[in-house]
């Protein structure tokens, strides 16, 4: 192994973060932080689900090879949470909170590993849970969490395979990246990044062809579900995807929608975001990135496994607005650098870098509070006003008002009322918190809209003749946007409408309510609206 590939160490001083370097130091960290998030999402947590979370939950409840627009990976693990322990927003929310606790440990393990220091693996570990994006996944249960567990496993693995010849690393590093794959499709770069990484040490080493080989093939597994499911439903999924992309062939995508055109403020505006999901952290990031040059071993592995995504997403922004959180994973194998930084930083009193540091701490503690903070802080009179926070509580009391216009609505006409949303995120929240959990339909795709998982399970198809049938005649609670084009667009499907206005805890502007008498179906589904060059698909 050539010296380059050496560890690089930091000089001992025993002055510098004492206790960081203690064996415990970590696992108080995670622990302490582990037992905060569940004890508050357990005892004290008022925050009803996310349009995704329940989303999701809802997948959880038919379990499937795959879904329209993810893969199976989030519905498998709620289901699993779920199962053991029931239906409530905690037990939806624990796989993120776990999947936190080990990202954290798989990023610090590595940061000890390749700087032969227990100090920077700490501070890693601190500076991945101090990224304000990090926060907020490790409690909201989105396929972000699992995801960048799966991501941070498979690079420590992959590390420990390649450079300590740990044979069971190909498996782990393996079957991490196929699992991941089952969350988000996007791990596929860190797979690039990897294979990158592997092919630059020809020459300079014997390289381990078969365990590289084996890690593939497991990884690969992971497509296999995905593409079964796809196979089935006509490969939704990449229509959704190109759809994403406004290419030809994608979702609400037709000539009419205009050829490519490109606006600077789309990368400009990811960039910022990363800036926003990193918070002070990325100075670090950045520092550690250029400090990493005179080393191949970091400049490799480090910079490899998170280059590719970054530069992909910065590609796809010439073609559509991004998103925050898409390139997330590229700063799971930053954060050894940054930790690297920090330590060294102490010890050569870098200012600059130090007052980062600093920076990033207070933004790590008030994420972690932000969320348990946000009810306390709306029971202050003066405060509580000004923070809206029943988009974040009030889905009990919607719910329970819907079931009771429901009810008036049964009183009146003598038949059982059925609730129909236009977005995929309000159905799936209803279907959470309606008294006894009754079917809650998406009716996206029927009033022009794209095509929802909801298109795809038999029971909610409103395209299907024997879902029809079996709501025929009957009156309806129908969630959607105000206006009159509103009302036109759903006229067609009922006897008559009326707009019963917003139900009470309403968590959106311009939403409204309306009620549907005498359901004659919906003739079939319009055609998807054309987007505009950039603009996504329609919820």
């Amino acid at each position: 192994m050539n010296q380059t590939d050496q560890p690089v160490r930091i000089s001992d001083d025993q002055s510098v973060f004492t206790w960081a370097a203690r064996p415990g130091a970590l696992w108080a960290l995670v622990l302490g932080l582990l037992a905060f998030r569940l004890v508050w999402l357990v005892f004290f947590s008022e925050l009803t689900l996310a349009e995704d979370e329940a989303h999701y939950w809802e997948w959880s409840r038919r379990p499937g090879w795959s879904y329209a627009t993810k893969g199976p990976g989030v519905a498998w693990v709620i289901w699993l949470s779920t199962s053991l322990f029931g239906d409530v927003e905690w037990a939806v929310r624990l796989p993120a909170v776990l999947a936190s606790a080990v990202s954290t440990l798989a990023i610090a393990d590595l940061a000890r590993r390749v700087f032969g220091d227990r100090r920077v693996g700490f501070f890693a570990g601190a500076v991945w849970q101090c990224l304000p994006g990090v926060g907020i996944t490790s409690v909201l249960m989105t396929i972000d969490g699992p995801y960048l567990a799966s991501w941070a496993v498979a690079v420590w693995a992959w590390y420990r395979a390649s450079r300590e010849r740990w044979r069971p690393g190909w498996v782990i590093a393996g079957a991490a990246l196929g699992m991941g794959f089952l969350f988000k499709y996007t791990i596929v770069l860190l797979g690039v990044g990897l294979g990158m990484d592997f092919f630059r040490r020809a020459g300079r080493e014997r390289r381990p062809v078969r365990g590289a080989a084996l890690a593939a093939l497991i990884a690969c597994l992971g497509l296999v579900p995905v593409l079964i499911w796809n196979a089935q439903h006509d490969w939704v999924t990449f229509r959704h995807l190109l759809g994403h992309l406004g290419a030809p062939g994608g979702e609400g995508v037709t000539e009419a929608s205009g050829g490519w055109s490109y606006s600077p403020g789309w990368t400009l505006e990811f960039v910022v975001l990363q800036a926003a999901i990193a918070g002070p952290a990325l100075a670090l990031m950045v520092a550690g990135a250029v400090g990493a040059r005179r080393s191949r071993e970091l400049s490799g592995l480090m910079l490899l496994s998170a280059v590719p995504i970054f530069i992909f997403y910065l590609l796809v922004t010439v073609f559509t607005r991004g998103e925050g959180n898409w390139a997330m994973g590229g700063f799971v194998t930053l954060c050894p650098l940054a930790g690297w930084m920090v330590v060294s930083a102490r010890q050569r009193r870098v200012t600059w870098l130090r007052l980062f540091w600093g920076a990033s701490a207070v933004t790590g503690v008030l994420t972690v509070l932000i969320l348990p903070g946000v009810t306390l802080a709306a029971r202050v009179p003066w405060l509580g006003e000004r923070i809206p926070v029943h988009r974040m509580t009030g889905m009990r009391e919607h719910a329970r008002a819907a079931a009771e216009l429901g009810e008036r609505l049964r009183e009146r006409t003598g038949l059982e009322a059925f609730y129909v949303t236009g977005h995929y995120g309000r159905a799936s929240q209803l279907a959470f918190y309606l008294p006894g959990r009754p079917t809650v339909y998406c009716a996206a795709t029927a009033i022009g809209g794209s095509s929802r998982q909801y298109d795809h399970w038999t029971e909610t198809d409103l395209s299907r003749d024997d879902v029809t049938a079996r709501l025929l005649g009957r009156p309806a609670v129908i969630f959607t946007g105000q206006g009159e084009h509103q009302i036109r667009a759903w006229a067609p499907a009922f006897g008559s409408i009326e707009d019963a206005g917003p139900l009470p805890m309403e968590p959106k502007a311009n939403r409204t309510t309306l009620i549907g008498l005498n359901f004659l179906g919906f003739a079939k589904p319009a055609p998807a609206r054309d987007n505009a060059p950039g603009e996504k698909p329609a919820p």
